[in-house]
């Protein structure tokens, strides 16, 4: 983010920070149907625009439909997460991880409570167990997860810039 708080141009935001002030939620803990609701205090939330206006006469208008849409993909998207994560347990293949990044003069931070692929293990799965991460696709989520830990550093330093300027 810039001194002004907005997102840097050109930088990814997270799907379910764009989703925002839109979620998909179960109204009780039984309904099998998802319900989607909004934080009507949210900035920029109005009542004047038209091109925003949620309904289109009795029913949802095209931008109510696109956000449900997206919401809806994100739903899934969790859900094969999920059975990813499932699929790492059973592999054996987490760990807990623990970082501590120091840039510059800033103070030294230490990151705990996540998880993160075991290498070696990774290394050392067998043939069987390769080829199923492989037909899941997701020995290539593996290696982006791999590939963003080396980047934690770089995230740092760009969080403790604002603070050296």
């Amino acid at each position: 983010m810039d001194a002004n708080g907005e997102w840097k141009e050109g930088t990814y935001v997270p799907a379910y920070i764009r989703r925002y002030p839109f979620m998909l939620a179960r109204l009780n803990p039984q309904a099998q149907e998802l319900s989607l609701c909004f934080d009507d205090q949210a900035p920029g939330f109005s009542t004047g625009e038209a091109e925003g206006n949620l309904f289109d006469g009795d029913g949802p208008s095209q931008r109510t439909k696109d956000i449900l849409k997206f919401c809806e993909q994100f739903e899934v998207a969790i859900q094969r997460t999920r059975l990813f994560m499932e699929e790492l347990k059973e592999l054996d293949l987490l760990q807990p991880g623990e970082a501590t990044i120091q840039a510059g003069d800033t103070p030294q931070a230490s990151f705990k409570g996540f998880l993160m692929v075991n290498e070696q293990k990774l290394h050392d799965l067998r043939g069987d167990q390769h080829r199923k991460l492989v037909k899941s696709a997701g020995l290539g989520f593996v290696y982006a997860h791999l590939f963003s830990l080396s980047h934690m550093r770089e995230m740092f330093a760009l969080r403790a810039a604002p603070q050296q300027a």
